[in-house]
């Protein structure tokens, strides 16, 4: 079932572009938030799609499974709404298993803020925007990785970044 979404949101010149990092507790805890694709060349060019086994395997470690989903729900409503939408937290959150409230301290505010700390997602304007594509994950990251997930990393082909080429038998 998708989730549904209100509101396309406009964008001049074809992308967000970003601004200096703001971590306000105050709009990671608002009932809506407006959430814009967050168009970055190079990584898009290069980085790993939310949904690739990539991302599955190398930065859920480092993102956390909820932060993930919140990432991926919200890529899921950019194929309706390319140009962005207004994200209602509280449906987002019942919907992945999480709670809402408007207090910081509320799962979903938290795991947007992991989002906000890694990279994932940046203020814009008012609201977020959100990378649809991960780059690839930093030599500081995989240290959070077990021993074998970072073996199996360092055979990564890395011109396949959808991670199409790594045998499941490695290590996962």
């Amino acid at each position: 079932m998708q989730p549904s979404y209100t509101q396309i949101v406009p964008r001049r010149g074809g992308g967000a572009h970003i601004g200096p990092m703001n971590q306000s507790p105050k709009l990671l805890t608002q009932p809506t938030i407006v959430v814009v694709p967050w168009i970055d060349p190079v990584v898009d060019q290069a980085g790993a799609s939310l949904f690739s086994r990539y991302v599955e395997l190398y930065w859920l470690p480092v993102l956390g499974p909820s932060a993930l989903w919140i990432l991926r729900r919200i890529a899921m409503g950019f194929e309706t709404f390319p140009a962005g939408y207004e994200l209602d937290c509280a449906a987002t959150a019942n919907d992945i298993g999480l709670s809402f409230t408007q207090s910081p301290n509320n799962s979903f505010s938290r795991s947007l803020q992991r989002c906000l700390y890694f990279g994932a997602i940046q203020p814009h304007q008012g609201g977020l925007a959100v990378r649809c594509y991960l780059p690839a994950i930093s030599k500081r990251h995989l240290q959070r990785l077990s021993p074998a997930l970072r073996e199996v990393h360092e055979a990564w082909n890395p011109g396949n970044m959808s991670g199409d080429d790594t045998d499941s038998s490695q290590g996962t």
